[in-house]
């Protein structure tokens, strides 16, 4: 079964090739695929790495993150000359374009390189050595530092302050601080308030931290459109589920079969939602379906058990 825990939740169910912002009508949007990795300049990934992409030509584009590997990918789009602003907490931004030839063209990996960031007047070893800790912490898992480094750094960069309050949002996520997440987090949206990746990692947070109605206010902004994985959805309705929100758990369950008709664990949980409800018919239609997609397993042990219960 699918581990609910913060990590996956908030960061690998959330992973940059599975959303973007809203753009004109979605002209932007086809088969074509681009991918790369950002490295710093020693040639080591940089993690979290905002990749702006926008197709002039066709009125849109999508925000994606790099992994961390550093690893990125922007796919299912049209033939264009990308433009790409790409940024990262404590490194320069960097300006490029990427041709996509066709309509389903496929590139091979682009690897971008970025400059340690500098003061004006020349390089900060104060400011590289801020960025070169809040970076190390937050993978050696040190939140707290790494969220006091990038306050420094905050207080030295201003101009970046989206990237480092999404870096300290990701750290109170880590901590489980989910209050102090949503609100670092809104912080990048009063920027950016079409980045649909930022807005439903704060709904999750909120849900996360049983802000039921923040997650709502925070679920109306995003653009379902743009989620790419049922597992996003998975995760909303099992967090509305824990809440005892059961309506919100079952719209939320649908919401990740629509996307993935075989998502035997979304089809379980809605009908423990549609029991909750005294759904009992809903609920024996679910758990029929877990045990037609997964004939074994402990979960499907215990959707026949219920089916039993329920003769």
């Amino acid at each position: 079964m699918r581990r609910l825990d913060c990590t996956r939740t908030m960061l690998a169910a959330l992973a940059p090739w599975l959303v973007g912002t809203a753009a004109h009508a979605q002209d932007w949007r086809g088969a074509g695929r681009i991918q790369g990795m950002v490295v710093d300049e020693a040639g080591q990934p940089i993690q979290g790495a905002l990749l702006k992409a926008n197709c002039a030509e066709r009125g849109g584009g999508t925000t994606i993150e790099s992994n961390k590997k550093g690893e990125w990918v922007l796919g299912g789009v049209v033939g264009c000359n990308w433009a790409f602003d790409v940024s990262a907490a404590g490194y320069e931004t960097l300006q490029i374009a990427i041709r996509l030839p066709g309509e389903s063209a496929r590139l091979a990996p682009v690897k971008i390189p970025l400059k340690t960031a500098k003061a004006a007047g020349g390089a900060s070893p104060e400011l590289q050595a801020l960025a070169s800790k809040a970076d190390a912490a937050y993978k050696e898992g040190r939140f707290a530092d790494a969220r006091a480094e990038y306050e420094k750094l905050l207080a030295v960069r201003p101009d970046l302050a989206p990237t480092i309050h999404q870096q300290i949002g990701f750290a109170y996520v880590q901590e489980k601080q989910y209050a102090q997440a949503v609100e670092s987090l809104e912080k990048v949206l009063a920027v950016d308030p079409q980045n649909v990746q930022i807005r439903a990692i704060a709904a999750q947070a909120a849900l996360e931290g049983r802000m039921v109605d923040k997650g709502r206010a925070l679920l109306a902004g995003l653009d379902e459109s743009q989620i790419q994985s049922a597992d996003v959805f998975f995760n909303m309705g099992i967090n509305f589920f824990n809440a005892g929100e059961t309506a919100d758990a079952i719209a939320y369950l649908g919401k990740a079969i629509a996307k993935d008709p075989a998502h035997a664990d979304a089809y379980y949980r809605r009908a423990l939602a549609y029991l909750g409800q005294g759904k009992t018919a809903e609920a024996k239609a679910d758990l029929q379906k877990v045990v037609e997609l997964q004939p074994d397993g402990e979960m499907t042990a215990m959707a026949k058990k219920a089916l039993e219960s329920l003769k």
